[in-house]
């Protein structure tokens, strides 16, 4: 049986009202929709959700512009983007409920997390077949292996990466060097120690620097979890990507457990600032409050313009929480998805498209305006990105981190993402507050998680 969408009455009400406002494109903080049918002079209309603003959007613009100017104009094909925000797969579903193809894209812009969600609406198109097509300029190989394995869902590849990215230890290198260092640490442990010594405290005794920065949610919790060895994937069914993932699987293999003792004796230092307000983590680094913080690749733009040459700073791979790890960072994002609104045409439309968006011209564009790691893996080669990455080194990190990361170094595919989070974000706190120890906290994660499974299994047959 079908799933029945889950979305609170607010969200509903939003979705709603973005799905009536008049058509609109581009690349800005504007949510709009954009009218299904075939431009009047002929030209196949493709409309692509997306969710990026800003900077990033400017970037994303970029492409697409360069595309319609190019490449769509010589194949009768025009792009039409449309911003979304990160309501963009509610905002789906509730098309997909409504049966309002006339209102839906034809390119959409999830997060791979929500593979199975969109998989589970038929008129989601698996790109499989058309990446296995004799005359596709891009194949599984065009994507790095960990790319590859985050868009695989019952062994298809069913979404394109994009806008992937990976956590890094973003740090104060002026601060480090004060404190008698010369490179970035390697190890919790070595966190710890590092955490002690770069903590400043006034004249009273209160905390003027953070030694580290970083509120453990799903997203960390996860990379520091399936870092530890390539056959940790936090849930069963390799973290959803077998079959559905009904449960957590991190206190069996015992890397809950691990990571909490790790981060106790971090957060004993005093130097750990554990609660930061929402998506605050690049302000607070740039203006000085932390000395290292956990921040995704993706913010490497944001903290360059906030920092604004007023201190060094640099990235480096995330620490392993024990010297014996061998898995990596966990790679996250997003994916492109195809909408099968009942046209052939408008399919191969969108096919194109995302061929272009995925070659490495695109992606160097798109990469080097964004941050974000470049999926094709022929763009690195690219004569103009390696003199990017010559002048702009910390962009390189996170593209050479995955790659030596196990692939299956992954986020789960887990159908109740946000309330995991609230979850998770709320023990953490309680632990880091010494309300709970090592053991409560591990069930408490544990036992939450899978009952926010099991609730979401048995409303959903």
């Amino acid at each position: 049986m079908r799933k029945q969408l889950r979305m609170t009455a607010a969200t509903v009400m939003a979705a709603l009202l973005t799905m009536n406002l008049t058509a609109c494109g581009g690349g800005g903080n504007k949510t709009a929709q954009s009218t299904p049918e075939t431009a009047k002079d002929g030209v196949q209309e493709v409309t692509f959700w997306h969710v990026l603003s800003g900077a990033q959007g400017e970037a994303f613009q970029k492409v697409i512009d360069t595309y319609n100017e190019t490449r769509g104009k010589e194949a009768g094909i025009r792009v039409n983007p449309v911003y979304q925000g990160y309501e963009i797969t509610d905002k789906l579903e509730l098309a997909y409920q409504t049966k309002d193809t006339a209102n839906a894209p034809d390119i959409t812009w999830p997060l791979t997390s929500v593979i199975p969600t969109m998989m589970d609406m038929d008129w989601t198109v698996s790109v499989e077949k058309y990446l296995e097509k004799p005359d596709s300029e891009i194949t599984k190989d065009t994507f790095y292996p960990s790319m590859q394995r985050a868009c695989t869902y019952n062994g298809e590849m069913v979404g394109i990466p994009v806008a992937n990215s990976t956590m890094l230890l973003y740090y104060n290198e002026d601060a480090l060097k004060e404190a008698g260092y010369d490179m970035a640490p390697a190890t919790f442990d070595e966190l710890a120690d590092y955490t002690a010594a770069l903590t400043k405290k006034d004249e009273s005794g209160n905390v003027s620097v953070y030694g580290l920065e970083t509120q453990v949610k799903r997203y960390q919790l996860v990379n520091f979890c399936v870092s530890q060895n390539p056959d940790c994937f936090f849930g069963d069914h390799e973290g959803g990507r077998e079959g559905n993932m009904t449960k957590v699987t991190i206190k069996e293999d015992g890397t809950l457990k691990n990571f909490l003792e790790k981060w106790q004796k971090i957060n004993e230092t005093g130097g750990l600032k554990y609660i930061l307000d929402k998506n605050k983590e690049a302000e607070e680094f740039a203006q000085g409050v932390c000395a290292m913080n956990f921040i995704s690749s993706s913010k490497l733009s944001t903290v360059e313009s906030l920092v604004d040459g007023s201190f060094e700073w640099k990235v480096a791979p995330i620490p392993k929480v024990s010297e014996s790890d061998t898995s990596g960072a966990s790679i996250g994002g997003s994916c492109l998805m195809m909408i099968d609104r009942g046209d052939q045409d408008r399919l191969d439309a969108a096919w194109d498209v995302i061929e272009y968006f995925s070659s490495p011209e695109a992606q160097y564009i798109f990469s080097t305006g964004t941050g974000y790691i470049p999926v094709n893996v022929e763009t690195e080669n690219l004569p103009e990105m390696k003199k990017f990455y010559e002048e702009n080194p910390r962009f390189q990190v996170a593209l050479e981190q995955m790659k030596n990361s196990s692939p299956n170094a992954q986020e789960p595919l887990d159908p109740v993402r946000n309330d995991m989070d609230t979850v998770i974000a709320d023990t953490m706190l309680q632990f880091c507050q010494g309300e709970l120890d090592v053991d409560a906290a591990v069930d408490q994660i544990v036992n939450s998680c899978n009952d926010l499974l099991d609730e979401y299994y048995e409303a959903n047959n």
